[in-house]
């Protein structure tokens, strides 16, 4: 027989209703404890002695349990993976041979709540606190539904409350009551509760997250994104549920990073005209920063007085948005920079083609073009999107190792300028995307120029 012993003070019928079973004559608490534990055994037996109340049921063959713990560990990868439909069946599986495996029944429930059977969930974790009143992360669970999907602050509360009661160095019940905390807005108790978290686990990632939007709702960026910086330097958690707070943090940098760089623009153009007067005496030059949005394919262009033989560098920029232009300004005076050091020491090169190697372009994607030509279309056309083509090719062959110097120095030497670097970066990693992606372009251009990855 496998007995559970319970003080009658710990089992919970009802959480929304509780009853002190220790108050009740002796023969009714016996009944209520049977028809409570009944999903455990069609028949149990009941007594109660000093208090405490002694559940016995059946107990399986070893070979059964044996066999259910197999399933038991099947189940746990599945959900691991995010496969709960077979999760699911596993767990079941075990319960029926082990009707008492909390953990079994607890990440049964888990799976439920991830394809969004909540009343089955519930039901299964009240379950779970019958077996095991001080089941901590049951608490953490209930509290998590009541929470996300019943909205019911009041009863959230008392669950996490009731777990940390049980062990007050859970991590997962801190980040939860946390979490709670945040939602109703009691900040500074938020914040308490995530950097308790963090002392004890570090690597959780909700904890970061956490924090992080702590800083964002409290009018603090800078704080939020070092706590998301935090994260993303942490090992990635393995675990596919963890998957959706690495997108939101994500989100929220970004988000966070634009907001700032749009903050501090004005700030930023300060700065950088007070670096142009410098570069200007380095040069022996001026330069001579325009806004010009009849630039087509490039966001912005650095024109050098030498090559244009004119008296002042230039540097025109597309407006694309507030938050962008401090770094594409930045970007095409590193250009200047760059040129003037490899002046200096007589190692500035141009970067040139001739008729000859466009010819040998233009015959090296020889099929293709016969290709566009039988699918119809114009050969003026063909023409045209074919020199295009090329001469984007060698621009990025030539630009992309400059510009990713260019990045690397402006991150190291301008610290200010991270916020405009990162937004103005993943906009115009979007755009490429884009473009990269798109269907037409991409039957129109050669396969020879997409490089695998």
């Amino acid at each position: 027989m496998i007995t559970l012993i319970i003080p009658l003070k710990h089992i919970i019928l009802d959480p929304e209703k509780p009853v002190d079973l220790s108050t009740l004559p002796q023969q009714e608490a016996i009944d209520l404890i049977k028809a409570s534990y009944g999903f455990l055994s069609p028949a149990i037996d009941v007594s109660i002695s000093n208090g405490v109340a002694t559940i016995a049921l059946q107990e399986q063959r070893a070979d059964k349990i044996n066999e259910a713990m197999k399933f038991y560990q099947k189940g746990v990868k599945e959900a691991q993976q995010g496969t709960y439909e077979k999760a699911i069946k596993h767990f079941k599986r075990v319960i029926e041979a082990i009707p008492q495996h909390v953990d079994a029944r607890r990440n049964l429930a888990m799976a439920h709540l991830e394809i969004g059977n909540i009343d089955q969930a519930r039901e299964l974790l009240r379950q779970c606190l019958k077996i095991d009143p001080t089941d901590a992360w049951t608490y953490v669970l209930l509290g998590n539904v009541a929470t996300k999907h019943e909205r019911a602050f009041a009863v959230a509360e008392f669950y996490y409350e009731a777990g940390l009661n049980i062990n007050p160095q859970d991590n997962l019940l801190l980040n939860n009551f946390a979490t709670l905390q945040l939602e109703q807005g009691h900040f500074d108790k938020a914040k308490e509760l995530f950097n308790k978290a963090l002392a004890i686990d570090p690597t959780y990632p909700n904890t970061y997250f956490g924090l992080a939007l702590v800083g964002r709702m409290t009018g603090a960026p800078e704080a939020a994104l070092k706590s998301l910086e935090q994260l993303f330097k942490q090992p990635a958690s393995t675990d596919i549920r963890s998957a959706p707070v690495y997108k939101n943090a994500r989100a929220l940098y970004l988000e966070l990073s634009t907001e700032i760089a749009r903050r501090d623009c004005k700030t930023l153009m300060d700065s950088i005209v007070a670096r142009k007067a410098v570069m200007e005496i380095a040069t022996g030059h001026p330069i001579v920063i325009e806004e010009d949005n009849s630039l087509e394919y490039i966001s912005a262009v650095s024109q050098m007085a030498w090559k244009h033989k004119r008296n002042e560098h230039r540097v025109r920029y597309r407006m694309r948005s507030e938050e962008m232009t401090p770094h594409l300004i930045a970007h095409e005076l590193e250009h200047i920079v760059l040129e003037q050091e490899a002046r200096q020491i007589n190692r500035n090169r141009f970067f040139a083609t001739t008729a000859k190697t466009r010819e040998y372009a233009v015959l090296a994607i020889a099929d293709h073009i016969t290709k566009l030509q039988r699918q119809g279309y114009a050969e003026d056309r063909i023409s045209n999107i074919m020199l295009k083509l090329i001469q984007g090719l060698t621009g990025q062959i030539f630009n992309l190792p400059l510009d990713m110097l260019i990045e690397r120095n402006l991150y190291n030497k301008y610290p200010d300028l991270r916020h405009s670097q990162f937004a103005s970066l993943y906009q115009m990693h979007m755009e490429g995307l884009h473009t990269f992606t798109n269907p037409e372009i991409k039957q129109l251009t050669p396969p020879s120029y997409f490089v695998p990855v």
